[in-house]
Protein backbone atom coordinates (compact mmCIF):
# COMPACT_ATOMS: atom_id res chain seq x y z
CA UNK A 1 0.00 0.00 0.00
CA UNK A 2 1.37 3.53 -0.73
CA UNK A 3 1.95 5.45 2.06
CA UNK A 4 1.60 9.35 2.30
CA UNK A 5 2.13 12.05 4.65
CA UNK A 6 0.15 15.14 5.75
CA UNK A 7 1.09 18.77 5.82
CA UNK A 8 -1.22 21.68 7.09
CA UNK A 9 -0.40 25.33 8.54
CA UNK A 10 -2.95 25.73 11.28
CA UNK A 11 -3.32 28.21 14.33
CA UNK A 12 -6.16 26.09 16.42
CA UNK A 13 -7.42 24.93 20.03
CA UNK A 14 -5.73 21.60 21.06
CA UNK A 15 -9.12 19.36 20.71
CA UNK A 16 -9.36 20.80 16.96
CA UNK A 17 -5.39 19.70 16.31
CA UNK A 18 -5.98 16.54 18.14
CA UNK A 19 -9.50 15.79 16.55
CA UNK A 20 -7.42 16.19 13.02
CA UNK A 21 -4.45 14.39 14.06
CA UNK A 22 -6.42 11.03 15.30
CA UNK A 23 -8.58 10.97 11.89
CA UNK A 24 -5.69 10.89 9.72
CA UNK A 25 -3.39 8.48 11.85
CA UNK A 26 -6.80 6.15 11.02
CA UNK A 27 -6.98 6.72 7.80
CA UNK A 28 -3.47 5.72 7.50
CA UNK A 29 -0.82 9.02 7.18
CA UNK A 30 2.54 7.78 8.13
CA UNK A 31 3.45 10.89 9.35
CA UNK A 32 1.43 14.61 9.65
CA UNK A 33 3.25 17.92 9.61
CA UNK A 34 1.48 20.42 11.06
CA UNK A 35 2.81 23.99 10.56
CA UNK A 36 2.22 26.90 13.58
CA UNK A 37 2.58 29.86 12.44
CA UNK A 38 4.63 31.15 16.01
CA UNK A 39 5.94 29.17 18.83
CA UNK A 40 5.16 25.82 19.43
CA UNK A 41 2.42 24.86 21.60
CA UNK A 42 3.47 23.30 25.47
CA UNK A 43 1.37 19.81 24.63
CA UNK A 44 2.55 18.43 21.52
CA UNK A 45 -0.14 16.53 19.53
CA UNK A 46 0.39 12.63 19.52
CA UNK A 47 2.82 10.64 16.61
CA UNK A 48 2.64 10.53 13.81
CA UNK A 49 2.38 13.87 14.45
CA UNK A 50 4.99 16.29 13.82
CA UNK A 51 5.05 20.04 15.04
CA UNK A 52 7.28 22.68 13.31
CA UNK A 53 7.04 26.42 14.92
CA UNK A 54 7.16 28.77 12.19
CA UNK A 55 9.29 31.22 14.60
CA UNK A 56 12.17 33.85 13.40
CA UNK A 57 14.43 31.34 12.85
CA UNK A 58 11.67 29.35 10.54
CA UNK A 59 10.82 32.42 8.34
CA UNK A 60 14.74 33.43 8.42
CA UNK A 61 15.84 30.39 6.52
CA UNK A 62 12.29 30.90 4.32
CA UNK A 63 13.56 35.21 3.26
CA UNK A 64 11.07 36.37 5.38
CA UNK A 65 7.43 35.73 6.88
CA UNK A 66 4.86 36.94 3.87
CA UNK A 67 2.60 38.91 5.37
CA UNK A 68 -0.35 37.08 3.53
CA UNK A 69 -1.81 34.42 4.33
CA UNK A 70 -2.21 32.28 1.27
CA UNK A 71 1.88 33.53 0.88
CA UNK A 72 2.75 31.73 3.66
CA UNK A 73 1.17 28.85 3.09
CA UNK A 74 3.08 28.57 -0.20
CA UNK A 75 6.33 28.66 1.91
CA UNK A 76 5.14 26.23 4.30
CA UNK A 77 3.81 23.61 1.93
CA UNK A 78 7.07 24.04 -0.03
CA UNK A 79 9.23 22.93 3.57
CA UNK A 80 6.80 20.23 4.47
CA UNK A 81 7.63 18.62 0.68
CA UNK A 82 11.24 19.04 0.98
CA UNK A 83 11.28 17.28 3.90
CA UNK A 84 8.46 14.23 3.46
CA UNK A 85 9.70 11.22 3.68
CA UNK A 86 6.83 9.38 1.93
CA UNK A 87 5.70 8.76 -1.92
CA UNK A 88 2.60 11.12 -1.76
CA UNK A 89 2.04 14.35 0.31
CA UNK A 90 -1.68 16.12 1.09
CA UNK A 91 -1.98 19.56 1.41
CA UNK A 92 -4.96 20.35 4.23
CA UNK A 93 -6.21 23.08 6.56
CA UNK A 94 -7.37 22.09 9.89
CA UNK A 95 -10.81 21.71 8.85
CA UNK A 96 -10.47 19.39 6.09
CA UNK A 97 -11.00 15.85 5.85
CA UNK A 98 -10.12 13.12 2.91
CA UNK A 99 -13.04 10.27 2.88
CA UNK A 100 -14.65 8.38 0.28
CA UNK A 101 -15.42 4.95 -1.33
CA UNK A 102 -12.24 3.46 -0.54
CA UNK A 103 -9.07 3.79 1.92
CA UNK A 104 -6.52 6.66 0.90
CA UNK A 105 -3.68 4.43 0.26
CA UNK A 106 -5.66 2.10 -2.15
CA UNK A 107 -6.90 5.20 -4.03
CA UNK A 108 -2.88 6.64 -4.44
CA UNK A 109 -2.13 3.30 -5.42
CA UNK A 110 -4.38 3.42 -8.32
CA UNK A 111 -3.01 6.86 -9.73
CA UNK A 112 -1.63 6.56 -13.59
CA UNK A 113 2.25 7.01 -12.73
CA UNK A 114 2.15 9.76 -15.34
CA UNK A 115 -0.34 11.51 -12.58
CA UNK A 116 2.10 14.04 -10.30
CA UNK A 117 -0.44 15.37 -8.50
CA UNK A 118 -4.29 14.89 -8.09
CA UNK A 119 -6.81 17.36 -6.96
CA UNK A 120 -9.83 15.75 -4.81
CA UNK A 121 -13.36 17.30 -5.14
CA UNK A 122 -14.94 19.07 -2.28
CA UNK A 123 -17.91 18.35 -0.31
CA UNK A 124 -19.07 20.88 1.96
CA UNK A 125 -19.94 20.07 5.65
CA UNK A 126 -23.30 21.25 6.78
CA UNK A 127 -25.47 21.26 9.56
CA UNK A 128 -29.15 19.07 8.39
CA UNK A 129 -31.63 17.27 10.01
CA UNK A 130 -30.94 15.96 12.96
CA UNK A 131 -27.63 17.86 13.53
CA UNK A 132 -27.28 20.35 16.42
CA UNK A 133 -26.87 23.19 14.87
CA UNK A 134 -23.52 25.16 15.37
CA UNK A 135 -22.39 22.23 17.82
CA UNK A 136 -18.57 21.54 16.97
CA UNK A 137 -18.31 19.33 14.20
CA UNK A 138 -21.71 18.05 14.54
CA UNK A 139 -22.36 18.32 11.15
CA UNK A 140 -23.30 15.30 8.82
CA UNK A 141 -24.70 16.02 5.58
CA UNK A 142 -22.47 17.24 3.06
CA UNK A 143 -22.95 19.55 -0.13
CA UNK A 144 -21.51 19.53 -3.45
CA UNK A 145 -20.74 21.64 -6.32
CA UNK A 146 -23.03 22.38 -8.91
CA UNK A 147 -22.25 23.68 -12.76
CA UNK A 148 -21.69 26.85 -13.51
CA UNK A 149 -25.08 27.09 -15.76
CA UNK A 150 -27.63 29.72 -15.60
CA UNK A 151 -30.03 26.95 -15.04
CA UNK A 152 -27.93 25.64 -11.74
CA UNK A 153 -28.29 29.38 -10.35
CA UNK A 154 -31.86 29.52 -10.62
CA UNK A 155 -31.65 25.85 -8.54
CA UNK A 156 -29.41 27.49 -6.13
CA UNK A 157 -31.19 29.95 -5.94
CA UNK A 158 -34.86 28.40 -5.33
CA UNK A 159 -33.40 26.17 -2.57
CA UNK A 160 -30.84 28.80 -0.64
CA UNK A 161 -32.87 31.87 -0.80
CA UNK A 162 -30.90 34.96 -0.77
CA UNK A 163 -27.49 33.53 0.49
CA UNK A 164 -27.11 31.99 -2.82
CA UNK A 165 -25.83 35.51 -4.35
CA UNK A 166 -22.94 34.89 -1.24
CA UNK A 167 -21.88 31.79 -2.35
CA UNK A 168 -19.89 29.59 -5.53
CA UNK A 169 -21.27 26.97 -6.81
CA UNK A 170 -23.61 25.48 -3.82
CA UNK A 171 -20.57 26.58 -1.58
CA UNK A 172 -19.79 29.08 0.71
CA UNK A 173 -16.21 27.52 0.90
CA UNK A 174 -14.14 26.63 -1.75
CA UNK A 175 -14.97 24.94 -5.26
CA UNK A 176 -11.36 23.37 -6.32
CA UNK A 177 -10.55 20.80 -3.36
CA UNK A 178 -7.25 19.62 -2.15
CA UNK A 179 -4.37 17.70 -3.42
CA UNK A 180 -2.19 15.36 -3.15
CA UNK A 181 1.24 15.30 -4.62
CA UNK A 182 4.11 12.89 -5.45
CA UNK A 183 7.51 13.88 -3.96
CA UNK A 184 10.81 13.82 -5.25
CA UNK A 185 9.02 14.96 -9.06
CA UNK A 186 10.58 18.42 -9.10
CA UNK A 187 7.36 20.23 -8.10
CA UNK A 188 8.43 23.75 -7.26
CA UNK A 189 5.08 25.69 -6.55
CA UNK A 190 3.01 24.59 -4.09
CA UNK A 191 -0.21 26.81 -3.63
CA UNK A 192 -3.74 25.50 -1.86
CA UNK A 193 -5.22 24.30 -4.31
CA UNK A 194 -2.53 22.62 -6.58
CA UNK A 195 0.95 22.77 -7.51
CA UNK A 196 3.28 23.47 -10.13
CA UNK A 197 6.89 22.81 -12.06
CA UNK A 198 8.47 25.24 -13.55
CA UNK A 199 5.12 27.78 -14.23
CA UNK A 200 3.27 25.03 -15.53
CA UNK A 201 0.25 23.46 -13.41
CA UNK A 202 1.08 19.38 -12.88
CA UNK A 203 -2.23 19.41 -10.82
CA UNK A 204 -4.86 17.39 -12.18
CA UNK A 205 -8.59 17.05 -11.00
CA UNK A 206 -9.55 12.94 -10.14
CA UNK A 207 -12.98 13.23 -12.39
CA UNK A 208 -10.10 13.62 -15.73
CA UNK A 209 -7.82 10.95 -13.89
CA UNK A 210 -9.88 8.40 -14.41
CA UNK A 211 -13.79 8.15 -13.79
CA UNK A 212 -13.65 4.84 -11.83
CA UNK A 213 -11.81 6.99 -9.08
CA UNK A 214 -14.99 8.90 -8.63
CA UNK A 215 -16.29 8.74 -4.95
CA UNK A 216 -13.20 10.55 -2.87
CA UNK A 217 -14.19 14.23 -1.46
CA UNK A 218 -12.35 16.10 0.63
CA UNK A 219 -14.93 16.87 3.61
CA UNK A 220 -14.65 20.56 4.43
CA UNK A 221 -15.43 21.91 7.12
CA UNK A 222 -15.67 25.39 6.27
CA UNK A 223 -17.75 26.11 9.60
CA UNK A 224 -16.40 24.07 12.50
CA UNK A 225 -18.74 25.13 14.88
CA UNK A 226 -20.74 28.29 15.41
CA UNK A 227 -18.77 29.45 18.02
CA UNK A 228 -15.11 29.32 15.74
CA UNK A 229 -17.03 30.81 13.11
CA UNK A 230 -17.54 33.69 14.50
CA UNK A 231 -13.82 33.31 16.09
CA UNK A 232 -12.60 32.83 12.51
CA UNK A 233 -14.69 36.14 10.77
CA UNK A 234 -13.74 38.05 13.79
CA UNK A 235 -9.97 37.47 13.40
CA UNK A 236 -10.68 38.22 9.40
CA UNK A 237 -13.09 41.21 9.90
CA UNK A 238 -10.36 43.24 12.36
CA UNK A 239 -7.24 42.31 10.45
CA UNK A 240 -5.20 39.41 12.32
CA UNK A 241 -5.84 36.90 9.64
CA UNK A 242 -5.23 39.03 6.37
CA UNK A 243 -6.86 36.46 3.79
CA UNK A 244 -5.65 38.54 -0.10
CA UNK A 245 -7.02 36.34 -2.45
CA UNK A 246 -10.88 36.02 -1.35
CA UNK A 247 -13.05 35.76 -3.62
CA UNK A 248 -15.78 38.37 -4.17
CA UNK A 249 -18.48 35.85 -3.25
CA UNK A 250 -16.05 35.16 0.21
CA UNK A 251 -15.90 39.65 0.53
CA UNK A 252 -19.87 39.46 0.46
CA UNK A 253 -20.20 36.21 2.98
CA UNK A 254 -17.61 38.61 5.31
CA UNK A 255 -19.92 41.92 4.94
CA UNK A 256 -22.69 40.34 6.07
CA UNK A 257 -21.34 38.18 8.72
CA UNK A 258 -19.80 41.74 10.19
CA UNK A 259 -23.42 43.26 10.08
CA UNK A 260 -24.85 40.25 11.64
CA UNK A 261 -22.02 40.19 14.83
CA UNK A 262 -22.41 44.11 15.14
CA UNK A 263 -26.39 43.60 15.44
CA UNK A 264 -25.67 40.84 17.72
CA UNK A 265 -28.20 38.74 19.87
CA UNK A 266 -29.30 36.12 17.47
CA UNK A 267 -28.51 37.74 14.43
CA UNK A 268 -25.03 35.63 13.90
CA UNK A 269 -26.31 32.36 14.88
CA UNK A 270 -29.54 32.99 12.28
CA UNK A 271 -27.14 33.58 9.62
CA UNK A 272 -25.13 30.83 10.51
CA UNK A 273 -28.00 28.68 9.74
CA UNK A 274 -28.46 30.04 6.44
CA UNK A 275 -25.17 29.72 4.89
CA UNK A 276 -24.15 26.55 6.86
CA UNK A 277 -27.53 24.78 7.81
CA UNK A 278 -29.93 22.85 6.08
CA UNK A 279 -33.54 22.18 6.31
CA UNK A 280 -35.02 18.94 5.22
CA UNK A 281 -36.57 20.20 2.15
CA UNK A 282 -33.23 21.81 1.13
CA UNK A 283 -31.45 18.79 2.03
CA UNK A 284 -34.29 16.51 0.10
CA UNK A 285 -33.65 18.93 -2.70
CA UNK A 286 -29.94 17.98 -2.93
CA UNK A 287 -29.89 14.67 -2.49
CA UNK A 288 -32.18 14.64 -5.06
CA UNK A 289 -30.56 16.53 -7.38
CA UNK A 290 -27.00 14.74 -6.81
CA UNK A 291 -25.98 17.57 -5.21
CA UNK A 292 -25.71 16.16 -1.29
CA UNK A 293 -25.19 12.83 1.30
CA UNK A 294 -24.42 12.20 4.79
CA UNK A 295 -22.00 10.80 5.80
CA UNK A 296 -20.68 10.56 9.75
CA UNK A 297 -17.22 10.51 9.32
CA UNK A 298 -16.79 11.18 13.13
CA UNK A 299 -18.79 8.47 14.51
CA UNK A 300 -17.60 6.50 17.06
CA UNK A 301 -15.93 3.76 15.57
CA UNK A 302 -16.65 4.66 12.00
CA UNK A 303 -13.39 4.46 9.59
CA UNK A 304 -12.54 7.52 7.60
CA UNK A 305 -13.40 5.69 4.73
CA UNK A 306 -16.87 5.73 4.11
CA UNK A 307 -19.03 3.75 1.95
CA UNK A 308 -20.24 6.77 -0.61
CA UNK A 309 -21.78 5.95 -3.58
CA UNK A 310 -22.15 9.45 -5.56
CA UNK A 311 -23.42 10.01 -8.98
CA UNK A 312 -20.45 9.46 -11.96
CA UNK A 313 -21.48 10.88 -14.66
CA UNK A 314 -19.51 10.50 -18.06
CA UNK A 315 -16.03 11.30 -18.13
CA UNK A 316 -12.72 9.85 -19.49
CA UNK A 317 -9.43 8.96 -18.62
CA UNK A 318 -6.51 11.51 -17.80
CA UNK A 319 -4.00 11.79 -21.48
CA UNK A 320 -0.85 13.63 -20.38
CA UNK A 321 -0.64 16.69 -22.36
CA UNK A 322 -3.91 17.07 -23.61
CA UNK A 323 -6.37 19.56 -21.39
Amino acid sequence: MVAFSIASLMHEPPEIVDRFVDYYRRAGAQEILIYVDGPAPPEPPKPPAVVVACDAGFWQGRGGRPEGLENRQMAVFGAAAERCRTPWLLIVDSDEFVFGNRAIPDFLDRIPDAVDSVRVPPAEAVWGPGDPLGEPFAATHFRTTWPTSAVSRALRRLIFGRVSAQMRQGMTGHTRGKAFLRTGRGIDTIQNHGARRGGQRVTVDLARVDPHLRGMYVGHFDATGLEHWQRKWRMRIEGATLATAMSRARKAQMQRIERSIREGGDAPRALFARFHGVTRMQYLALATLGHGFRREIFAPGSSPMPEVTPPTPEGRLYTPGLS
